[in-house]
């Protein structure tokens, strides 16, 4: 299987008036491998192919009508049938869109196809039958459908000794191949620490950032620091589109597949990065079984950073319009603000506060996605440096271990497991043994995964008590042009996973916080009236350091909820108070 595959088709030539009803010439090229497109296999067949169409068209009278090109595609496994230009080419003629009589120009059958011989000559008078003469350049061979007579069914024979000889070139290409990469993978599974790494790039090129030129995998001296540099742009926040823009001015582009991707960055850069080849792990699939080979990649970042990393950019990063939108938001674009009246995302938009230019607003998106709700907003300010203090109260100052909440999810799966074994065991029926097979299989991929993000929260918790969110609650929230900001979103990722926005009345608002470790936090903001500045209330059985969070001006309430709905509130503490609890209601609870 070639390592880059490309499908690329000419740009088709505008079609004239034909007044002569002259026939059409259309020409094929192919080459199979990325290792061709760096050579002259494409620049060979094109330049071949033009002279010999030139002198076809000139022979036969035919107008030279397109060009189609199937570059890095297989014909092994029929993938230039299947997906490839050929296959539009297939699929125009019996749509009649190519029509009857054109021709068609390859250098050889073995472009066509290197099935085996049965599929290859089917699909070959498959064209012949649709009334498409086909033209060798190498041998001069014309096939197209006459009446059966002894030439014909030399020209059959003759093209399925071809198509044969073909197959039989890329099958035991194949198995050599094949067995190349099996012998490197056994070697790389005994490799010892400190042992240089065998490249192994028969089933697949090794990632840009690396070098195999000399058989072995080493970073590449300047392409592996800029992948490092991707990384940590990712982690400061950058979008893929922030990050190519800084690819594209400070740095000469990386060689990729044909010589056409010289010097050129593209998005596939940025966005392609982030899997586990950048903690050093390579994934090979040879003849449908897998191969996880670890430590065969120069490691970027560890593998516990490309967890946390992947949790991080789960969202978009921040790629504002300089020149139109340069304000960095903090909370809208990473998939955490949530308007709670109708589940839409609250979005940034343009404040009317004068006197402040890169003031900004979060507003409800559900007018823009047509649905019934109210575009209602707030200023983004207030609550953004609300959600700093309240995350360095909790992050920084936090003294002892918070569970993650997902011990007993755990525990729960592992019972469930627990139960379905012991059915199993007195269960009769295969049917019912199956089912119950395939349920603990579920669990157990259930219970893989909460495990896995629970490694990643307790780890968190360490990381994020050295991040310095002291400091994040000291930043300039009006400042927002600011470029640490970007960095600051992707760190308020990794500890909210939402925040529920609604409207109590026309002068308060609710926030409901969703931590990462599915803690809640409730605060009621009061908007600002005129030159009067509104309050911030907190829910005060969630806060650690009191005094530190009032002096910064927030409000530590006791029973926030008789803000939220005094009503509901008051109904609810009339009847505590009328049917006072008992240590039996707490048990039972």
């Amino acid at each position: 299987m070639p390592a880059h595959v490309t499908i690329l088709r000419n740009t088709v030539r505008p079609v004239k008036f034909n007044t002569m009803n002259r026939p059409r010439l259309y020409s094929y090229i192919r080459y199979s491998s990325e290792r061709q497109g760096r050579g002259n296999s494409i620049e060979r067949q094109k330049s071949y192919i033009a002279e010999m169409a030139k002198k076809i068209a000139a022979e036969y009278d035919l107008e030279i009508f397109e060009e189609y090109q199937d570059l890095g595609v297989s014909a092994y496994k029929g993938k230039n049938v299947q997906e490839g230009a050929l296959s539009d080419f297939i699929a125009q003629v019996e749509s009649g869109l190519i029509p009857k009589g054109s021709f068609l120009l390859i250098e050889s059958l073995d472009r066509f196809s290197r099935q085996n011989a049965m599929q290859a000559v089917n699909l070959f008078t498959s064209l012949l039958l649709n009334g498409i003469t086909v033209i060798t350049g190498i041998d001069k061979q014309i096939y197209r459908q006459t009446e059966v007579n002894t030439e014909i069914l030399q020209q059959l024979m003759f093209s399925v000794m071809l198509f044969s000889r073909a197959n039989e070139e890329s099958s035991t290409k194949s198995h050599r191949t094949i067995a190349s990469a099996l012998s490197k993978i056994r070697r790389h599974q005994k490799r010892k620490p400190g042992d240089p790494v065998i490249a192994i790039k028969e089933l697949g090129s090794d990632k840009w950032w690396t070098d195999s030129s000399t058989g072995y995998v080493n970073p590449h001296p300047v392409l592996f620091p800029i992948a490092k540099k991707i990384i940590q742009l990712k982690q400061d926040g950058w979008s893929n589109r922030m990050i190519l823009m800084h690819l594209k001015n400070n740095y000469d582009g990386p060689v990729i597949g044909n010589k056409k991707s010289k010097g050129i960055w593209n998005m596939q850069h940025c966005s392609r990065i982030l899997e586990p080849a950048i903690y050093g792990r390579k994934v090979i699939t040879v003849n449908n079984a897998e191969y996880v080979l670890d430590d065969y990649y120069p490691a970027i970042i560890s593998k516990d950073e490309y967890e946390a990393l992947k949790i991080q950019v789960g969202n978009k990063g921040f790629a504002p319009n300089r020149e139109i939108n340069p304000e960095i938001p903090l909370l809208s674009g990473i998939g955490i603000l949530h308007c709670a009246h109708c589940s839409c995302y609250m979005v940034k938009a343009k404040s009317t506060l004068k006197n402040h230019p890169h003031a900004y607003r979060y507003q409800c998106a559900s007018r823009d996605l047509h649905q019934d709700c109210n575009k209602w907003g707030f200023r983004a300010s207030t609550l953004e440096r609300t959600i700093l203090q309240l995350i360095a109260d909790r992050i920084f100052l936090q003294t002892k271990y918070q569970p993650s909440g997902l011990e007993w999810k755990i525990s729960d799966i592992e019972s469930k497991i627990e139960n379905y074994v012991l059915a199993i065991g007195s269960a009769k029926s295969p049917a019912i043994i199956n089912s119950m097979t395939s349920q603990i299989e579920q669990l157990e991929q259930e219970k893989q995964s909460l495990v896995e993000e629970k490694r990643l929260y307790d780890e968190s918790i360490v990381q994020m008590n050295t991040e310095g969110w002291d400091k994040f609650r000291k930043f300039d929230i009006n400042d927002a042009l600011n470029p640490l900001r970007a960095k600051i979103r992707a760190n308020i990722k990794t500890v909210i996973t939402r925040i529920d926005c609604s409207r109590i009345d026309k002068k308060h608002n609710l926030f409901t916080i969703t931590y990462r470790d599915q803690h809640k936090q409730r605060i009621v903001i009061e908007n600002n009236s005129g030159w009067k500045k509104g309050k911030i209330y907190v829910e005060a059985q969630t806060i650690n350091d009191t005094q530190i969070l009032e002096s910064e001006g927030l409000i530590l309430h006791d029973h926030i909820d008789i803000l939220i709905n005094r009503d509901k509130f008051m109904t609810e503490a009339k009847k505590r108070l009328e049917h006072p609890r008992t240590l039996i209601d707490e048990l039972t609870e």
